[in-house]
């Protein structure tokens, strides 16, 4: 936890974005050049993994292809998408309603779980915007939701959404199932640099964190101007996306080009972190490539 002091913005970006009389943008969140608001990226050609199929046992034919793609997928994108994943498509809508509908409650009752306590110091779970550490610092124009859902016994649950009553028993389902994905896929990597199945979770104890990021990108006057999220890489091991379908502006950064990153619907996107480089690094397996949201003129939950 640490104070943001006077450097805190006043008020959500959904807030702002719903103030009558501000047809502009703030300074503070101005961060893209008109010059590249004239590039149209063209779609990453981001490989799709069927994991179902590379979870078989190892040297059956179909695992076999599967791992040939994770191969190739973590040395050029870092990203990929990966189906017969095993998360029920009635949860993951189910889930993307409930988020929704949480960020369509009235201020007062998503006030009830904000990161900051007494109004001042940031703390990294909770309801409200990023931290934000200086008054020269350019924002994002998105708010959150942030929450630790691993280990179990540390969850803060007073942090947890009571409305809708469907998110928490939905948010459970749901990371308990990614964690068979992501516990899958790092054995699946380890395989292939020639380790042990679980050497590579090891590095992390048994304890690691897992948490759970819901983001809101309000409709903006100005997208061409603004990033929901700016240019940056993970500092996870992997991150576990579940996309909205009917919103793009997803974009990955290779070779100094941006791509738009494809949306199908209930696959799960898998983004390479920067421990995974980091810990995989000898062996030039897995490389972590910048990523951004641009807002699209209709980008709103």
């Amino acid at each position: 936890m640490e104070s943001t002091g006077g450097a805190r913005p006043t008020s959500t970006v959904q807030e702002l974005a719903g103030a009558h009389g501000k047809p502009d943008v703030p300074a503070r969140y101005v961060s893209r050049s008109h010059h590249e608001n004239g590039q149209h990226p063209t779609a990453a050609p981001v490989p799709v993994i069927d994991i179902g199929r590379l979870f078989k046992q190892e040297g059956a034919a179909a695992a076999d292809g599967e791992e040939a793609k994770l191969r190739q997928a973590l040395e050029s994108w870092g990203l990929f998408l990966v189906t017969n994943h095993g998360v029920d498509t009635s949860v993951m809508d189910g889930m993307m309603v409930a988020s929704r509908e949480f960020f369509r409650q009235p201020p007062e009752e998503k006030q009830r779980y904000i990161n900051l306590i007494g109004g001042e110091r940031f703390q990294l779970e909770g309801y409200g915007t990023d931290r934000v550490s200086s008054a020269e610092q350019i924002l994002d124009w998105s708010d959150r939701l942030y929450l630790r859902v691993e280990p179990e016994d540390e969850r803060s649950l007073a942090l947890w959404p009571a409305h809708p009553q469907t998110f928490m028993n939905l948010l459970h389902e749901f990371t308990t199932k990614c964690r068979v994905v992501k516990d899958g896929l790092v054995q699946a990597m380890a395989r292939l640099l020639g380790l042990d199945d679980d050497y590579i979770m090891d590095q992390f104890g048994e304890k690691a964190d897992t948490y759970a990021r819901f983001s809101y990108y309000p409709e903006c006057p100005r997208p061409e101007l603004v990033f929901g999220l700016k240019p940056h890489s993970d500092g996870s091991v992997l991150t576990v996306l579940m996309v909205d379908d009917t919103i793009g502006g997803l974009q990955i950064l290779r070779d100094g080009v941006w791509f738009d990153v494809p949306i199908v619907p209930h696959t799960l996107l898998i983004n390479i972190g920067d421990q995974t480089e980091v810990n995989t690094i000898t062996s030039t397996l897995a490389v972590c490539q910048s990523n951004r949201y641009c807002l699209c003129s209709s980008s709103k939950i």
